[in-house]
C-alpha cells in the first residue's frame, strides 16, 4: 500500500519530529494498521505480565463494538462525512515501511511529496506495520460501511532517521488525544502511565522511585503463579488491572484494584523510612501473600469475617489496616515474622471477626474508623502485643479499655502554660472521677488510647444542647471566672464503626 503525503517537521526540546499528512481509504488502512489494544476479556495477569516487557504490547483500550456499529451505520452512504484525521505511527514490533521522495514523472526534480510504502502481508493482525494511536473505532466502522473506499485524512508519525518517536512518546500522545475524546478508565490510565514512565513514574519526578517500586510489587503479586519457595500465590490473576473483569483472591476478601494497592504500598512502605532495607518488589509481593495465607489459616468463621466474609461482611477498612500493619512490621523488623505465630500471639484465632455490631462506616465515621483501625493494627502487628486491658483487637476497636488523658499545667506570669510541673489525669471509659487543678489551671486533652478517634468535651449540667469546650479539646482552657467551679464535664470518645463511650470528670479549681 502506497500513501502519498506532504511532510513537515516539528521542533521541540531540541528534537525534530517528522509529520506526514495524506489520505487513504478506511478499508486499506484497516489492512495495514492495528490499535495495540487489550481486550475486555484479557486476564489481569496477562496485562501485568505485559508490563514487564519492553516495548509494551497491548496498551490501548479495548475496542467498543457498539461504537463501531454506530459509526458504520451513521456513515453507511447516508450523506454523512467523517473529516477527522486518523493518527498513525510505526508498530514497534514490525518493520518494512519505506519513505521516498516522489519525483515528477520524466523530470529531474522532486514533486515535494513523499511516498509511504507500507507492506500489506502480515502473519497476525498484531504485527501490522502501523499502530492506530487515535481513530480505531472510526477505521473499524468506516471500513465495514458503504463508504469504505472514501478517502480518510491521516497523520503519520514516522521517523526518517531522527529516532524521535519512542514508545513512551507514542503512549503519551495516545493518552493526550484519547482523554479529549473519551477519558481512560482509572486502572488503564494508571498502568499505562507506569508502563511508559509518565506522570509520577517519570524518573525526573520527586517520589518516582516509591511509586514505581510499589506498582512493580502489584505487578509481581498479580502475575506470579508460584513463588520460588514453591508456595502457590493466592493473588495470581486476582489484582484488578482490567476494569471489565472482577477479582477475588482464592481465599476470599482483599479484592484490590491495582491503583488502590499501589497507592497503599507506596505511601505505607516505600515512601517511609525503614529500619531495614526496603524489600525488592517481588520479595514484598511474596511477603504479602505469605501473611494473607497465614491470616486465613489462623482465624475462624471466614464467611462472616471482615477479612474473608461474603457480601457486606467484608470491610475494606480493616483489610487495608491489617495490610498497613504488616508493612509497618516489615519496615521495623524486616522479614523475620512467623506470621502464624504472630497472629496466634494476638489471639486472632479466638477473636470474633464478625463486625455486624458497627453502627455505620459512612461520612465522618469512615474517616475516623480508618484512622482508628490503622493505629490499632499497626501497634499490634509491629509490637506483637495486644493493647492493655484488651484480650483481642475486635473488642479493643469497640472501645474496650479506652481512655483519654487530661493534662493540667501551671501558668507563667504572662498567662501561658509552662512545661514543668504538669499533672496528668486519665479518664477511663465509663468512669466517674475528679481532678484537682487549683495550682494547674490550664487544662487540655492530652494522649488517648489507639481505639479513640475524635474526643468531645461537653458540660454535663446544661439542659438541652450541651455546651462544648472546644478549647479544652485543642489549645487548652484556663479554669477561671465565669466558668463554674467545680467544672463538671463529660468526655465523649469515638470508636470504630461510630460507636462511642464516655467518662465523667469533675475539675476542681
Amino acid at each position: 500500500m502506497k500513501i502519498e503525503c506532504l511532510r513537515a517537521h516539528v521542533t521541540s526540546g531540541g528534537k525534530v519530529y517528522p509529520v506526514y499528512v495524506g489520505f487513504a481509504p478506511a478499508e486499506d488502512i484497516a489492512k495495514v494498521a492495528v490499535a495495540p489494544a487489550f481486550a475486555r476479556t484479557t486476564p489481569h495477569q496477562q496485562i501485568a505480565d505485559n508490563l514487564t516487557t519492553k516495548p509494551v504490547r497491548d496498551w490501548q483500550r479495548p475496542i467498543n463494538a457498539e461504537r463501531v456499529a454506530g459509526i458504520a451505520n451513521t456513515f453507511n452512504d447516508t450523506g454523512g462525512l467523517m473529516p477527522n484525521p486518523v493518527l498513525l505511527a510505526k508498530n514497534a514490533f514490525s518493520s518494512g515501511i519505506t519513505i521516498t521522495a516522489k519525483s515528477v514523472d520524466g523530470m529531474p526534480y522532486q514533486s515535494g511529496t513523499f511516498l509511504i510504502d507500507v507492506p500489506e502481508t502480515t502473519v497476525a493482525p498484531a504485527d501490522r506495520p502501523l499502530w492506530i494511536l487515535d481513530g480505531q473505532h472510526r477505521i473499524a466502522g468506516l471500513s465495514s460501511s458503504a463508504q469504505r473506499r472514501d478517502p480518510v485524512p491521516l497523520v503519520l508519525l514516522l521517523d526518517d532517521g531522527s529516532g524521535s518517536y519512542t514508545s513512551p512518546l507514542l503512549a503519551s500522545l495516545f493518552a493526550q488525544v484519547t482523554t479529549a475524546a473519551q477519558k481512560l478508565d482509572d486502572l488503564h490510565n494508571e498502568w499505562l502511565t507506569y508502563a511508559f514512565e509518565l506522570g509520577r513514574y517519570n524518573p525526573l519526578r520527586d517520589g518516582h522511585e516509591s511509586a514505581s517500586k510499589a506498582f512493580a510489587s502489584v505487578v509481581e503479586l498479580c502475575k506470579t503463579a508460584q513463588w520460588s519457595s514453591g508456595q502457590t500465590n493466592p493473588f495470581f490473576n486476582q489484582v484488578q488491572f482490567n476494569e471489565h473483569r472482577q477479582v477475588g483472591p482464592t481465599m476470599g476478601g482483599f479484592a484490590f484494584k491495582c491503583t488502590t494497592l499501589s497507592d497503599l504500598l507506596a505511601k505505607n512502605y516505600y515512601a517511609r523510612p525503614a529500619q531495614y532495607a526496603h524489600l525488592a518488589p517481588s520479595a514484598l509481593a511474596e511477603e504479602i501473600a505469605r501473611a494473607y495465607i497465614a491470616l486465613h489459616t489462623t482465624i475462624q468463621g471466614h464467611h462472616n469475617s471482615v477479612f474473608f466474609g461474603q457480601g457486606g461482611k467484608q470491610q475494606a477498612i480493616v483489610q487495608e489496616a491489617w495490610l498497613i500493619g504488616i508493612l509497618t512490621r516489615l519496615l521495623m523488623n524486616g522479614t523475620t515474622a512467623n506470621y502464624p505465630a504472630l497472629f496466634q500471639a494476638l489471639n486472632f484465632q479466638g477473636t470474633n471477626w464478625d463486625f455486624s455490631w458497627i453502627r455505620t462506616l459512612n461520612g465522618t465515621a469512615n474517616t475516623a474508623s480508618k484512622k482508628i483501625a490503622r493505629e490499632v493494627f499497626e501497634d499490634a502487628l509491629n509490637s506483637g502485643k495486644l493493647p492493655s486491658n484488651s484480650s483481642n483487637l475486635a473488642d479493643h476497636l469497640k472501645g474496650n479499655g479506652a481512655s483519654v488523658d487530661i493534662v493540667s499545667s501551671r501558668l507563667s506570669p504572662k498567662g501561658r502554660p509552662v512545661k514543668s510541673g504538669k499533672i496528668t489525669y486519665t479518664a477511663l471509659r465509663g468512669s466517674t472521677g475528679s481532678h484537682a487543678t487549683a495550682t494547674n489551671p490550664h487544662v487540655k486533652i492530652g494522649g488517648k488510647t489507639s481505639n479513640v478517634g475524635e474526643v468531645q468535651v461537653l458540660d454535663t449540667h446544661v439542659v438541652g444542647k450541651q455546651q462544648r469546650y472546644r478549647d479544652l479539646e485543642r489549645r487548652g482552657l484556663v479554669l477561671q471566672s465565669p466558668l463554674s467551679s467545680p467544672l463538671d464535664i463529660v468526655i465523649v470518645m469515638q470508636h470504630y464503626g461510630d460507636l462511642s463511650s464516655q467518662a465523667e470528670v469533675q475539675l476542681n479549681w
